[in-house]
């Protein structure tokens, strides 16, 4: 897991590479920066488009947007809090057509390998729909299921489980 968010962060620091004269200002252009925080949130600049063709400098307006969402128990249903969640990557994915994910679907230690395989993938699948129900191109989106093969954390309290039981979204 480690190693998928150092990969991830130099890619996205890559992506995002732009000049900058001021710690808080952006060049900006056509396109939105992306960036990944210390706790693998994906964060989109986005400026305001240039009033004309001096190439001054504009404030950015950060967006967080989290790269997991959580399930209930035994389900893949979405939820409000987890559509906002996608509706931030949605917002995410529109300001750079470039960028392609893999949804990884996962589940908690409950149930057999097979099911929770099955489970993994409804949970990734559920996810892949709704970004591409709100206009994202599903040639970008790959899906694969882990089912409780990769915890994020260890345990067997409902908390811990709870955490478990998520989809995730890694730039691929």
């Amino acid at each position: 897991m480690l190693k998928k968010l150092l990969t991830l962060s130099a890619v996205l620091l890559l992506v995002s590479c732009q000049s900058k004269t001021k710690s808080d200002d952006l060049r900006t252009e056509d396109k939105a920066a992306t960036q990944v925080d210390d706790k693998g949130s994906y964060q989109t600049l986005e400026g305001e488009q240039q009033a004309n063709s001096l190439n001054q400098q504009v404030p950015v307006q950060e967006i967080e947007v989290q790269d997991r969402v959580l399930f209930g128990y035994d389900s893949a249903d979405l939820n409000d809090e987890t559509k906002k969640i996608l509706d931030t990557q949605v917002s995410w994915l529109k300001s750079d057509a470039g960028i392609k994910i893999t949804i990884e679907g996962h589940c908690d230690e409950r149930g057999t390998r097979e099911y929770n395989i099955a489970l993994g993938e409804k949970r990734a699948d559920a996810a892949k729909k709704y970004l591409t129900s709100n206009g994202i191109d599903a040639a970008r989106i790959k899906i694969i299921s882990y089912g409780k093969e990769r915890p994020a954390f260890f345990g067997t309290s409902e908390e811990i489980l709870a955490k478990n039981r998520r989809a995730v979204t890694v730039v691929n």
